[in-house]
């Protein structure tokens, strides 16, 4: 995973110097998302890592190094869609898994599907789902 995660960190943070779409917050270099990219990094890393910590091995950290990854790419304050959006899509299969008696309360299911899906699902439709609560 640090394959993808490390490299994929770098580009995401050297693109938020040129991408306008992620321009939804700056106080320092107004129409530059750098400032938002890294405040969206730095929000997924510490949610994911309190997370990591208090589940005390529930989650691992190549899903902490994601969320920072996601959080680049996104921005603030996209990363919170994309988060939710992945533990709410997590939430409904593990529901599902459960009832159907297909997994145990004890066994693991991957989180990074779920991240990757709701990081591209909220590149396309972020700032839309964001604006239907916060106008």
């Amino acid at each position: 995973m640090d394959k993808v995660s490390y490299p994929g960190i770098a580009i995401a943070f050297v693109f938020s110097f040129f991408r306008p779409g992620i321009r939804t917050f700056s106080f320092f270099w107004p129409g530059i998302g750098v400032e938002s990219a890294l405040l969206g990094g730095v929000l997924g890393l510490v949610v994911m890592a309190l997370i990591v910590i208090i589940s005390r091995g529930g989650m691992g950290w190549g899903d902490v190094k994601m969320a920072a990854l996601i959080g680049l790419m996104t921005g603030f304050p996209l990363v919170i869609v994309a988060l939710l959006l992945s533990w709410i899509g997590g939430g409904l299969v593990a529901a599902i898994l459960l009832a159907l008696k297909i997994k145990g309360r004890k066994d693991m299911i991957p989180s990074a599907t779920f991240m990757a899906v709701a990081a591209m699902v909220t590149l396309l439709w972020g700032q839309t789902i964001y604006h239907w609560y916060l106008p």
